[in-house]
């Protein structure tokens, strides 16, 4: 099935105007809607592979998340919290009903501040590589390498390697974040984002200890872990026996990143089979 493209909107929610793109899919009413939230150094646009891929058969919207792409970039509420209030305000205006959220590593933390804060809002979650738990020191590295990220990139090969190598993406990955993360002029690329707004977010989301949100979600969650993910092998056991109604499923191959590279078809099919199951219960409901 042929995907149409995306729209670009922009609405107003709690206090900034928030940018998405929007698929509009089939108009199915049996099926879900599905709402995708990307990583910290990311936006909407990153996430378009898989919001088409999902929009032959859902409505899907990708927001730029606060300080990120076209949204705009105030000077504080960038933790977690304020942004899951953000996304509970788009998904009201909207008026997504019977909907999954899906959250990529920082984007996967505000999905699951949304459903525990806003539980009314969500039939399904699922996390892919968000961590609950992050100290100090941890905490620390982040927000010093937001710091040492090179301002520019003299070439494309250049910036593709520090993506697979500092960024820890596959090179698939890489090459199709760079057109939407960085300008290339002349022959160099630069930052699409600000980097201040990103060393913010960093110090407003972590060190985190999040063990009391997981166990407030109640809606059915699948979470994605790559084989080779950063996440102690621990944490993502402690969240599997801590979020009520929750399944985990190992990403082979994968690391980091699940939705494109290696594992990738993997994961897709994971979310593809956990949609099914539940517009079945919805049907039935």
């Amino acid at each position: 099935m042929k995907t149409a493209s995306p729209v670009r909107i922009h609405i107003p929610v709690n206090g900034i105007t928030m940018s998405c793109l929007e698929w509009a899919g089939p108009g199915d009413p049996a099926k879900c809607s599905v709402l995708i939230l990307h990583g910290v150094l990311q936006n909407a646009e990153g996430m378009s592979g898989l919001a088409r891929h999902l929009a032959r058969h859902h409505r899907v919207v990708v927001p730029d998340l606060r300080g990120r792409g076209e949204t705009d970039q105030p000077a504080d509420g960038y933790d977690p919290r304020t942004m899951a209030k953000d996304v509970a305000d788009l998904i009201a205006i909207l008026g997504l009903e019977r909907l999954v959220v899906i959250g990529r590593n920082h984007g996967g933390v505000v999905g699951y501040h949304l459903a525990a804060g806003f539980p009314d809002r969500l039939c399904g979650l699922i996390l892919s590589d968000a961590n609950p738990d992050v100290g100090a020191e941890r905490a620390a590295r982040r927000l010093a390498s937001v710091g040492e990220l090179p301002r520019t990139f003299p070439d494309l090969d250049t910036a593709v390697t520090y993506y697979q190598e500092r960024l820890g993406v596959s090179e698939e990955r890489a090459r199709h974040d760079i057109p939407h993360d960085l300008i290339e002029s002349g022959g160099v690329y630069t930052w699409r984002h600000n980097l201040e707004v990103i060393a913010r977010i960093e110090r407003a989301s972590a060190p985190r200890t999040d063990w009391d949100v997981l166990a407030r979600i109640k809606a059915p969650t699948l979470l994605l872990r790559g084989q080779w993910s950063r996440i102690p092998k621990a944490t993502a056991e402690q969240a599997r026996q801590t979020i009520p109604h929750v399944e985990i499923q190992m990403i082979f191959g994968a690391g980091h990143d699940v939705f494109l590279g290696n594992g990738s078809e993997q994961a897709i099919g994971a979310i593809d089979m956990f949609l099914m199951r539940l517009n079945r219960i919805e049907v039935q409901g």
